[in-house]
């Protein structure tokens, strides 16, 4: 049984047998809301930004994905996916 089937079971024997205290742990099974999330740290990608970054690594190949990113305030990796074309 998934934990849905057994807190639905729970509440079933609650009625059935007259105890609340079997609906209050069918209460405690379901999830709780996750905690906030750290805002975001880098730029949005855009497609401005993707040409903007394709150009900026055309012009200057000596420099390496991550002082790119630094550049623009994009992690590394969407640098490379920009390069490579992935997730337009």
């Amino acid at each position: 049984m998934r934990l849905p089937e057994i807190a639905e079971r729970l509440r079933t024997l609650a009625v059935d047998l007259n105890c609340e205290e079997l609906n209050q742990l069918a209460n405690e099974i379901g999830r709780r809301p996750s905690g906030t999330r750290a805002p975001p740290t880098s730029a949005a990608m855009t497609d401005q930004l993707r040409e903007e970054i394709r150009a900026f690594a055309a012009a200057n190949p000596e420099m390496s994905q991550a002082e790119i990113g630094a550049q623009f305030n994009v992690n590394p990796g969407r640098v490379s996916e920009t390069l490579k074309g992935k997730r337009t």
